[in-house]
């Protein structure tokens, strides 16, 4: 699941870039396209005999911090998108991102490693949809001209999106619409994409795989459990540490797990603010989830 879907500041707020920044110049007209566009293989951008609608717009990208949000960012700079700012929400303490959980530091590294502003609210489940919609018509104002989106097939989401962006006279991307599963995250990690699960739904998947890096043994751990590839029900969700976009690679540390809302999260607390902390071998023979992933924490 791409974005922390029913989710993001204007630039002036928590903006930052570094490296060398995607966010460019003014583009073109307003319009919406779904999957790859034109008559290359899937994802490359190459143009087929109709212009590409995405190709030159200002866009704002639905960020969750996680592998399907990246994609769908990579796919539409390929076909020609300027991105303006990466769009997150907040819990509505500001401290963590409502969907994935993951620290706002984080989220702003991530930004500067891909050189685009990123802009936030707080907001509660409650106030989401009204939170969000303030902060298009700001964008709106401000030049931006879309909307890109991480979703693969959840239609009420997609339905979501359009309407609201509509409403706020932008259009609506999904670059990763209906396309195969196994084919998105070959593309991710055959590219040199990686990602780390920090969440995982308890209902439908152990908290065994909370901090394992993906590839495709733990893809095919996950489809054995019955749960989604790329966990577009929720399933489970990433961070992205390194891909082709980021100018460096971001450093992912945690001090242990916690139970949140039904879900196995990672406890970012102190470890993140200090890497060269070694973290705690578990105990011949420990159970508890928490030792068993503080054992996976990864020391930048």
């Amino acid at each position: 699941m791409a974005s922390d879907a029913p989710r993001a500041s204007v630039p002036s707020a928590n903006g930052r870039s570094a490296g060398a920044s995607l966010a460019a110049q003014p583009g073109a007209r307003a319009g919406s396209s779904a999957g790859p566009v034109g008559s290359g293989p899937v994802g490359s951008g190459q143009a087929g005999a109709d212009p590409d609608p995405i190709a030159g717009q200002r866009v704002f990208v639905s960020w969750s911090g996680g592998k399907d949000a990246y994609l769908a960012l990579q796919r539409a700079v390929r076909r020609g998108a300027v991105p303006a700012v990466l769009v997150c929400m907040l819990h509505e303490d500001g401290r963590v991102s409502r969907g994935h959980g993951l620290p706002l530091a984080l989220l702003e590294e991530q930004a500067a490693a891909l050189g685009v502003p990123l802009v936030t609210r707080p907001t509660t489940w409650e106030e989401y949809e009204a939170t969000f919609v303030s902060l298009l018509h700001e964008l709106r104002a401000q030049g931006v001209q879309a909307g890109v989106f991480g979703d693969i097939d959840l239609q009420a989401h997609r339905d979501w999106v359009e309407n609201v962006c509509e409403l706020c006279g932008m259009g609506s991307h999904l670059p990763l619409w209906l396309e195969p599963r196994r084919v998105l995250l070959a593309e991710f990690l055959g590219g040199g994409g990686r990602a780390t699960i920090v969440a995982v739904d308890s209902s439908k998947l152990p908290g065994e795989f909370l901090g394992l890096e993906l590839d495709d043994d733990v893809i095919a751990r996950i489809e054995a459990a019955g749960a989604d590839a790329c966990g577009e029900e929720g399933e489970y969700h990433t961070m992205v540490t390194e891909a082709p976009l980021f100018s460096r690679a971001v450093a992912l540390a945690w001090d242990g797990a916690e139970e949140r809302d039904g879900h196995h999260v990672l406890r970012f607390g102190l470890a993140r603010f200090h890497p060269t902390t070694e973290p705690e071998a578990p105990a011949a023979g420990s159970n508890d989830l928490a030792d068993i992933v503080r054992s996976r924490s990864v020391n930048p």
